[in-house]
């Protein structure tokens, strides 16, 4: 008898485990890229628009390792494709508007990674560097 409740209770401790995270469901969320070189890093974050597009917000820049007040763009949005993806440093202490463009970007299937096959960023000023197979990731 002892046996019998000691294995009723291992069976209904191991049902009652932690599921596993489903994941993600969607585009929407934070996202986050750097350069290959380190001069260039990126945060934003993706929202759902009332007409089933994507907004840009709460984007952030470094450049060389200094934060600065950013702006951010998005357009040609038909997911899982994003046809343009900038944040541009929007900030007097920046003195130069450098930018970072993702081009003809798609979502991947789990919502993990926005893969851009061509980039291109600004550093230092003016000389604009061209990028390829860019990852950008899920935070």
């Amino acid at each position: 008898m002892k046996w019998i409740i000691i294995a009723s209770v291992l069976v209904v401790a191991s049902a009652c485990s932690k599921d596993k995270d489903p994941g993600f469901t969607s585009a929407e969320g934070k996202w986050k890229y750097t350069t290959p070189d380190g001069k260039i890093a990126i945060t934003f974050e993706l929202a759902k628009t009332s007409t089933a597009g994507l907004t840009i917000s709460s984007q952030t820049i470094m450049v060389d390792n200094v934060s600065f007040e950013s702006a951010g763009q998005i357009d040609g949005v038909s997911l899982p494709s994003i046809a343009t993806i900038r944040i541009n440093a929007n900030d007097s202490k920046a003195v130069y508007p450098y930018d970072i463009i993702f081009k003809n970007g798609v979502v991947n299937s789990n919502f993990t990674k926005i893969e851009a096959p061509v980039a291109t960023y600004t550093f230092p000023w003016p000389t604009v560097k061209a990028l390829t197979a860019v990852v950008i990731e899920r935070q």
